[in-house]
């Protein structure tokens, strides 16, 4: 069979720096969210979960609703907490909940003034994230894994990240060569000698009058982005 059977797909398009470095900066906000959790309405959400939704039901279809083996998280930075039992409803999202997550969602909810629930199921998402839904079935139901904690390497990452936003927003207006030899140094030190640190932002033309940094992390590539930040 020839290559003239088969379409060619036209080449991948590169994602322009500012919508990246723009993208990395919301993640980041997601992140330290911790005191403000954040609700994403179903209608927002929809036209990303729908995809992930649809291979959920063919995983519980295989499964004949099976509850599946629990697992650890390995993506620890937040905790989705979700108002039904259902990929689509409004979810709050918390920054550093993943040590208790159940009781990090009842505190939102109980801060919003919502119903909480007397019981709670804690599942892994498909990426490895950690969501809490408002029924001890919901694991079996979504056909998700049962948490059953953190991963070391999950943890470790979430204190770095931790670690190195708030040493960034302690003066974020430094020189960047100081903030770069910061950041490398908590990276070794926390055995993330293979990420890389990106600061090619400052070169750009919408950077001009955004002298300061914050941080952002593309976790795909493996890449620390010093964001460009007002004072």
């Amino acid at each position: 069979m020839s290559d003239l059977d088969f379409p060619r797909l036209p080449p991948q398009r590169s994602i322009p720096a500012e919508r990246l470095a723009q993208r990395q900066l919301l993640l980041e906000r997601h992140t330290v969210a911790a005191s403000r959790p954040v609700r994403t309405p179903w209608w927002r959400r929809k036209l990303v979960v729908v995809p992930a939704v649809a291979v959920l039901a063919v995983s519980v279809t295989a499964a004949g609703r099976a509850l599946l083996p629990g697992g650890m998280a390995t993506q620890a930075t937040t905790v989705s907490c979700h108002t039904t039992v259902s990929l689509q409803g409004d979810t709050d999202i918390v920054g550093g909940g993943a040590v208790d997550p159940a009781e990090s969602c009842r505190n939102v909810w109980r801060s919003a003034g919502t119903n909480v629930p007397p019981e709670l199921a804690i599942c892994l998402t498909q990426g490895g994230g950690i969501a809490v839904f408002p029924s001890k079935d919901a694991c079996r139901t979504l056909g998700l894994r049962p948490f059953m904690g953190v991963s070391d390497s999950a943890r470790s990452f979430a204190t770095f990240q931790n670690e190195a936003i708030a040493a960034v927003r302690a003066d974020h207006c430094r020189p960047r060569s100081e903030i770069i030899d910061m950041i490398r140094r908590k990276l070794d030190a926390y055995g993330l000698q293979s990420w890389r640190i990106d600061d090619s932002g400052f070169g750009q033309p919408w950077a001009a009058g955004r002298p300061c940094a914050s941080l952002a992390f593309d976790h795909d590539r493996s890449i620390v982005i010093i964001v460009p930040h007002t004072k």
